[in-house]
């Protein structure tokens, strides 16, 4: 059985990386668009849904915040089970994968961390299933859009199948887990209640907060890398 999942594994990163290199315009969109998007979409949808005036916007600012919870939450725990699992390669490393046709050779900005399971995954669909628990539609729309980021990473060759698969239900499951009623009233309604008292700073660690989230914590998580290699140096 074992054998099976992996070679269907391998069989479906190999029909879909297979058409990578044969449009350059599809590289393209793939290499850049969908990166440029994905920060744009996830501003506009909570921005839509933060300033919507209806009698839910208590509720909808609440899960909000709480999203910002869940996706530090499911990060570290996307991290943690990669590091107790055994060490994968990416798929372009361990069995070799066509790269984008305007790269050559194709070097892709990565940690060297293992592939399993995919932090792009864990973090999109942790997004999409907050926003799901904001608005079915807002929920479906980013989580269509979460697939297609999934997808584009087997495409390229920086993940199997498999990562990004388990990376999704890490996501969905530590957002169901956090999005709980009276963990949304402990977490995010003692931080919404400073929004009117101090708005200007709330609203600007808000935004860094979005920011933060859009980029999967990427700054964060070199200034975390800069402090450890501060004590223990960059060679070991």
């Amino acid at each position: 059985m074992t054998d099976f999942l992996v070679g269907l594994d391998v069989s479906i990163f190999r029909a879909l990386n297979d058409f990578c290199g044969w449009s350059p315009a599809l590289d393209r969109i793939v290499v850049n668009s969908i990166e440029i998007l994905k920060g744009a979409l996830f501003m506009g949808i909570v921005g839509l849904l933060w300033y919507w005036p209806d009698k839910e916007m208590q509720r909808r600012r609440e899960t909000v915040l709480t999203m910002l919870l869940v996706v530090a939450a499911s990060l570290i725990i996307n991290r943690t089970l990669s590091t107790l699992e055994p060490f994968r390669d990416r798929p372009m490393y361990s069995i070799g994968a066509n790269p984008p046709s305007m790269a050559s050779p194709w070097h892709p900005d990565l940690e060297h961390w293992s592939s399993f399971p995919s932090d792009y995954a864990t973090y999109l669909f942790a997004i999409a299933a907050s926003l799901w628990l904001i608005s079915r539609w807002w929920g479906l729309f980013f989580g269509l859009f979460a697939t297609l980021v999934a997808v584009a990473r087997v495409y390229l060759g920086i993940h199997y199948p498999s990562d990004v698969l388990v990376g999704a239900l890490i996501g969905i499951a530590t957002s169901i887990v956090i999005n709980r009623e009276p963990v949304r009233r402990r977490f995010a309604a003692p931080i919404l209640a400073l929004e009117p008292r101090y708005t200007p700073y709330f609203y600007g660690l808000f935004f860094i907060g979005l920011a933060e989230i859009s980029g999967a914590f990427q700054i964060t998580r070199r200034f975390g890398m800069a402090i450890i290699h501060l004590f223990i140096g960059f060679n070991r």
